[in-house]
């Protein structure tokens, strides 16, 4: 182009940038030609000067929680408009897995790094924070975070107010009679469940539910181990009429549970989840939850990024968003008479599990 016009490669570039210092009747000319040669700029060149990929790099634990597919299209949705792309690496929860992803990241040359639900340790964050990158937090803080100069005191962080959203849950279920409702945590190294966990605790105390310490167990935020709490929960002697579980994907493991044990939901027993991701709402299962706001979080992760792109001197922030109740069929006012249900012993559960997860064999004839 700039052989073509007459004029130098400098020129030409400052004027597809839309500078001041070309004239106005070279600019024009020039934008004439781009337009003539169908010409596209190139971000891997562009980036090799600026070091800028107009890209923000997203590491998450997993790809099978539909929680976080909804918080990427929200970020998504806000970069896009500002040109910029998404990618995305899964950890697996897996810290070498992690380590390896920020340092990708680094080297692609991205803008920013978001961290969805990750359990940082030490060496994480201080890798981190030394990257000289935009970081925000969803959902899980570093025990250090917000801590006079810890690594982790430039992130932003947003969530949903966690502790909220299960009272309100427990404040439901107290108003339908229930008084023995138990609890499936989520991982207690995250923050997030903590949160939720304190939630839990104090609603129950609050309003003077029975706080007996067997009716919280610990799972880990996926369908099997929501199965091994409920098992767990139902197996007591006197077991709870309701149980929370600190996400859907646990919930939904409760009902497997239940159905093993004969326990009709809601009739004998009431399920309630965090989270109402897609499924929660199809008609067969009719989960109550507590909505979290993904795609409203991932938006709101997205405009504090191009903030930041803006001005990256800013001091940083926490956004915590409400949570709603979605009440639907999962749950209903306590018994008259408990049922205590069928046993189902931890061996029964494993056989159950392993013979439902037995890879299916295909012939073909």
């Amino acid at each position: 182009m700039a052989d073509a016009l007459g004029v130098a490669p400098s020129t030409v570039s400052n004027a597809l940038h839309d500078k001041d210092i070309v004239a106005p009747r070279t600019k024009a000319r020039v934008l004439a030609m781009a337009r003539e040669m169908n010409y596209q700029a190139s971000a891997a060149a562009r980036a090799l000067v600026t070091r800028q990929s107009s890209s923000v790099g997203v590491i998450l634990p997993d790809f099978a929680n539909p929680v976080f597919n909804e918080i990427i299209s929200g970020l998504n949705a806000v970069l896009v408009r500002a040109g910029y792309a998404t990618l995305v690496a899964s950890t697996s929860n897996d810290g070498r897995t992690c380590k390896a992803a920020i340092h990708a990241f680094v080297k692609r040359d991205v803008d920013a790094i978001v961290v969805i639900s990750q359990s940082l340790d030490v060496d994480e964050t201080a890798q981190l924070a030394g990257c000289g990158l935009p970081v925000i937090l969803v959902h899980r803080t570093p025990a250090d975070w917000q801590t006079t100069h810890a690594p982790s005191s430039s992130f932003d962080y947003v969530g949903m107010d966690n502790a909220a959203g299960v009272r309100a849950l427990v404040e439901h279920l107290a108003a339908l009679g229930h008084r023995r409702i138990g609890f499936i945590t989520g991982p207690l190294q995250s923050s997030a469940a903590c949160e939720r966990t304190d939630g839990f605790r104090h609603a129950v105390a609050a309003l003077g539910l029975d706080e007996d310490p067997r009716l919280v167990t610990e799972g880990s935020y996926d369908f099997i181990s929501g199965m091994h709490g409920a098992r767990e929960l139902l197996s007591l002697p006197q077991r709870p009429t309701a149980v929370i579980a600190a996400n859907d994907l646990m919930a939904f493991g409760t009902m497997d549970v239940a159905q093993q044990m004969g326990l009709t939901v809601p009739q004998n027993l009431s399920i309630v989840g965090v989270d109402d991701v897609f499924f929660s709402a199809f008609p067969m299962i009719s989960l109550t939850t507590a909505r979290q706001p993904a795609i409203e979080i991932g938006g709101s992760v997205g405009e504090r990024l191009l903030e930041r792109f803006s001005n990256d001197a800013l001091c940083p922030i926490a956004v915590t968003l409400p949570v709603e109740v979605i009440v639907r069929h999962s749950t209903a006012p306590v018994p008259v008479i408990v049922n205590p249900g069928r046993p189902l012993s931890v061996e029964s559960l494993e056989a159950y599990l392993a013979s439902r997860w037995k890879p299916s064999t295909i012939i073909v004839a």
